[in-house]
Order: structure tokens, then sequence, then C-alpha cells
């Protein structure tokens, strides 16, 4: 028999452990108090930097002697404008009775790809930020150049563009009567060294000496395609760098015969995309070059659309084609492209006008269009690369040429209104439909503002007696996000 003590002692025990179950199941059910601390961070947003544009520089020409045929000369200086303005003053250029006067860049030149020192040189555009100011400086410029050579005729423009450590040109060719240049310009104070990746319709070619090409700190490199990739009718190529960014162009001129029929500057079309949008496309006396033609077949001087798919995956392509105020609008033109394959896809069923090309497919692409002009004076052609969308306030640079004109694309669904401000402070209201583009004819060369655009896709163009030429419209490059700092 138990002691009343040992029941007691029992009792307690049993007591001691309903107690503990019940602190921990109300534990368990209660919510306990917290308390966090955070841990500390300052939320630091980087200072604007100076904004720098390149200018490709002159029109240059291979040497005739066969013995050095690898060296370029310059010859002429191009005609540039340019112009600058800080953030506090995004309105545009030269408003009325409104925002403070535009600034000037600070123009210096870096050292040319050709032989001929002293007739003109790549120019670097620099606007340094305003003190205080949270956002980075606009800046453009542009430059063009008539050429009058007796194997080297045309008119060819040029956009003001960053240096970029990836870009892509489509355009040029190296067959018989075509001379095609790679022009590699280093603004910065380091050496680059670049590679070159150049497709064809075949596929990649292989490109001896395409890889490790040094471009001096300051300087220009001209690469002749023929000495990479001879006889490419439809080359794509691809640049990459390591150390200093370059700005790469494409010098392509023709020769039927002894016959000059055009030059042209060639900046990086859009990176690789699902969807390529190629405002202000040309098409001129399609009546005159399609009776020019030698063969049955769809010559090289009718309007078409370069493409190359980069992946290793074929592409469902469509072309779709949007006219501008006053002209026929195009149809849709749609192929199959294989990979790492250059193709060119017909734009056979346009009038004379102004368009937008919109390139679309299931794998991402990079593409340009090519159009031709011929008159009693001579033949040109002109190449368009794609762009992307700009922001809300841009700057379009024209420098003198014939028929100048800012051909904007409203890439989104909603009606857009902008204005367009010219160098002398005369304000242009210009309305877009959503999907829809139009043309405005600048009224002299100049910087000119344009404020409402976000969405905007916009190029220069210019077209006259024998000229044709453009540039796309880029959006500036990428500004540093605010970082958030964690104190050791």
């Amino acid at each position: 028999m138990l002691s009343s003590r040992g029941i007691l002692r029992g009792a307690t025990g049993v007591l001691g452990l309903a107690v503990t179950a019940g602190v921990v199941t109300a534990a368990l059910v209660l919510p306990l108090p917290s308390h966090t601390v955070a841990a500390p961070s300052v939320r630091v947003a980087p200072v604007p930097t100076a904004q720098q544009r390149v200018c490709p520089g002159p029109i240059l020409a291979l040497a005739a002697d066969s013995r050095d045929a690898g060296t370029a000369a310059s010859f002429g200086v191009p005609l540039t404008v340019s112009g600058a303005a800080q953030s506090s003053d995004r309105t545009g250029v030269g408003t009325r009775g409104s925002a403070p006067a535009p600034i000037g860049p600070q123009i210096s030149t870096l050292a040319s790809g050709g032989s001929g020192q002293g007739k003109g040189s790549p120019l670097l555009l620099t606007v340094p930020a305003a003190e205080g100011d949270g956002m980075p400086p606009l800046v453009a410029g542009a430059q063009t150049q008539k050429a009058t050579e007796e194997d080297l005729a045309g008119f060819a423009a040029a956009g003001c563009g960053s240096g970029s450590g990836d870009s892509w040109l489509v355009g040029g060719a190296s067959d018989l009567g075509e001379t095609s240049l790679v022009l590699l310009t280093n603004p910065s104070p380091v050496a680059a060294q670049v590679d070159l990746e150049v497709y064809g319709a075949s596929g990649r070619v292989q490109t001896p000496g395409g890889t490790g090409i040094t471009v001096a700190a300051g300087a220009q490199k001209v690469v002749p395609l023929a000495g990479l990739a001879p006889s490419v009718a439809a080359p794509v190529v691809h640049v990459q760098t390591h150390g200093g960014q370059v700005l790469a162009t494409m010098q392509q001129s023709i020769v039927n015969g002894i016959d000059p029929a055009g030059v042209e500057l060639t900046g990086a079309t859009g990176a690789p995309a699902l969807r390529q949008q190629i405002s202000g496309v040309m098409v001129r006396t399609l009546a005159a070059l399609k009776a020019s033609q030698s063969t049955d077949g769809y010559g090289r001087d009718l309007p078409a659309v370069r493409v190359l798919v980069p992946g290793t995956s074929p592409a469902h392509v469509n072309v779709g084609v949007v006219g501008e105020t006053g002209t026929a609008t195009g149809d849709t033109y749609s192929a199959t492209v294989k990979p790492g394959v250059v193709t060119e896809i017909p734009l056979r069923d346009l009038t004379d006008g102004d368009f937008t090309a919109t390139v679309t497919s299931d794998q991402p692409v990079v593409a340009a269009a090519r159009t031709s002009i011929e008159s009693k004076t001579g033949k040109d052609f002109a190449w368009f690369t794609s762009s992307a969308p700009l922001p809300a306030r841009f700057l379009v640079p024209v420098a003198s040429g014939p028929g100048g004109t800012l051909h904007l694309f409203n890439s989104t669904t909603t009606d857009a209104g902008v204005t367009v401000t010219s160098p002398h402070g005369d304000a242009h209201n210009v309305s877009i439909p959503g999907g829809a583009a139009v043309g405005f004819h600048a009224d002299g060369p100049g910087v000119y503002g344009v404020t409402g655009a976000a969405g905007l896709v916009a190029s220069v163009g210019y077209s006259g007696d024998g000229a044709l030429s453009s540039f796309a419209i880029q959006p500036p490059p990428p500004t540093a996000s605010p970082l958030t700092v964690y104190p050791r």
C-alpha cells in the first residue's frame, strides 16, 4: 500500500507535468512578443557623368595601288551639327520664353583611320553633367557628306553614337563591284580588343584575322570586309569588344562597271530581339529601278529587309509595313529563316513613299532594310536600321542635306501628341495615332527638340536627286540605378 506521503508526492509530480504541458501549449498557441532590427543601410544615387557621342568621320576610299589595297584614304570634310541640353532643360532646344538656351558640346578630334590626315577626322562630342543635376545631359550630333569622285559618288549621312561592347552591323557586301569597310572608332582612354564575326547566305564565315583586332585609345581602325570575308553578297557583322568600347560603322560603296552607284554609312542596328522596328524606309524611283534591272530576278536595288537569326533554332519571320501620311500601306511579308544564315526578304508590292517596317519573329533576330534611288544625275542607296522606343524627350540632329525629314512611328496603341521645336525656337505640334507613322520636314539644319514622345521610334532621312541616306535615332545609353549600401 502507498503511504499518504507517497500519494502526495505523486500528485505533485502529475500537477507539475500538467503545468509544464500547459506552458508549452501556450507558447505554441499564443503569439510571442517580437522585435526585429533592420540592418543599417544607405540609398545611394549615382552622380550623373559626362555624356559622349562619336561621329564616324569622313568617307574613306581604299588605295588604288593593289600592293597597298588595305590602306584607306579620307577625302573631304563632313558637314556636322551637334547640340545638347542639361536635364533641367529637357523641353527642347531654344524654346521661346521658357527654358534656358541649350549648351554646346565640347568637340575634339580622334585619330582618323584614313591616311588623309587633316582632311577630316572622327569627332568626339562631350557634355559634362551640371552640378546638382540628378539626370545626365542630352546630347546629339550628326554628319553628312557628298562624294563626287570618279569611282566613288553618292550621299552619306550618319548619326553620332555611343561606344558599345556588343553591336551588330546589318548591311554592306564584298562581292564584285561592292566595297565595304568596317570602321571601329574607340573614344575611350584605353585600347580595345575587337572580335568580328561575319555571317552570310551560307552561314558563319571563317574570318582569319577577325579576332583580337587592336583599336588604340582615341583612334579609329579601318577593316576592309573583303579581307575577312571575300565575295559575301549579304553579310551581317557581329562586333564584340574587350577593354574599351567602340562605335562600329559600315561604309559601303558600289560601282557598276566603271560608274559609281552610291555610298552609305550604316550604324549598328538593334540588338537581337523578337521585334524590330525600322522607321523612315524611303522608297523612290521604283519604276526606273525596275526598268534598269539586268535580270528577271529581284535585283539588289529593289526594297528588301536583311535578317539574321543569331541563335540555333529556325525562325518564322513576318515583316509588316505601315505607310506614312499620304503614302500607300504595304502588305505583310513572311519567310522562314534558318539560324546563322543571312536572308533577304523582298518587299515586292511597295510603291514610292515613306514607310515603317516592323519585323516580328518567334526567335530573336537582327534586321535592317535597304532601298535605292536612280536619276539622270546618278544612283545612290540607303540602309535603314532598327532602333528601340525613345523616352519622352530627346534631341534630333539634322545635318545639311537634301530633303531632311524626321520620321516618327508610334509603336504604342495610344495616340501621341508631340511637340517638335526647331533650332530657331518654333514649336510644331504633331499628332501620331497609335500604330501609325508620320514625317516631319525639317526647315533647315540644326538640332531639334522633341517632347511628349515616349514610345516613339524615329529616324532622320535625306532624299534628293540621286541622293538617299538615313540614320536611326537611338535612345541614350542606360544610366546607373540607385544602390542600397549596407555598411559593415
